[in-house]
């Protein structure tokens, strides 16, 4: 369907409706205990992602199903779900077994000083699918975001206070 044309002089612009598919996410927080020095691989805990979405079929489309990954971990929405609101938060949790170990040189070291944080960009992409349908026809529009992962370090606990005689 074709939206009205804006008609400017010498200036012809016809817009046309088309499915979109828009993806947010704040980072992912982690918290690591400090390990020994010469330890260079970290294996990540369970990542929790909160996404915010976007979903808009064109062509008075209705929404049929939402399919997001990252990783292994995937879930679906279907019709009803997408049908109340222009914007759904969904939250995943993903995995330790899912994820690679990093390779972080020199981070969560002890002695570790107060407040070590790092922030590994594009660590993880999500990936989600949005199925349109439509009296005629259906369709599928993709899309892929970076997710980011906010490490922080923590002192190990102190061991037990030696007995005093």
């Amino acid at each position: 369907m074709l939206t009205p044309s804006i008609l400017l002089p010498g200036l012809y612009l016809v817009f046309v409706e088309v499915d979109r598919l828009q993806i947010s996410a704040e980072p992912a927080v982690a918290v690591l205990a400090a390990q020994q020095g010469g330890r260079n691989l970290v294996q990540l805990p369970e990542l929790e992602f909160a996404l915010s979405l976007s979903p808009h079929c064109a062509e008075s489309g209705r929404r049929e199903s939402l399919s997001i990954t990252i990783a292994d971990t995937r879930t679906t929405l279907r019709g009803d779900e997408l049908q109340a609101a222009t914007t759904l938060d969904v939250t995943m949790r993903v995995s330790p077994s899912q994820l690679a170990p990093f390779a972080l040189r020199e981070f969560c070291v002890d002695p570790v000083s107060e407040g070590e944080s790092i922030l590994l960009r594009s660590a993880l992409t999500v990936q989600a699918s949005l199925r349109c349908a439509r009296v005629e026809k259906q369709s599928i529009v993709f899309a892929v975001e970076p997710l980011d992962i906010r490490l922080d370090c923590i002192a190990p606990a102190a061991g037990p206070a030696p007995a005093a005689d």
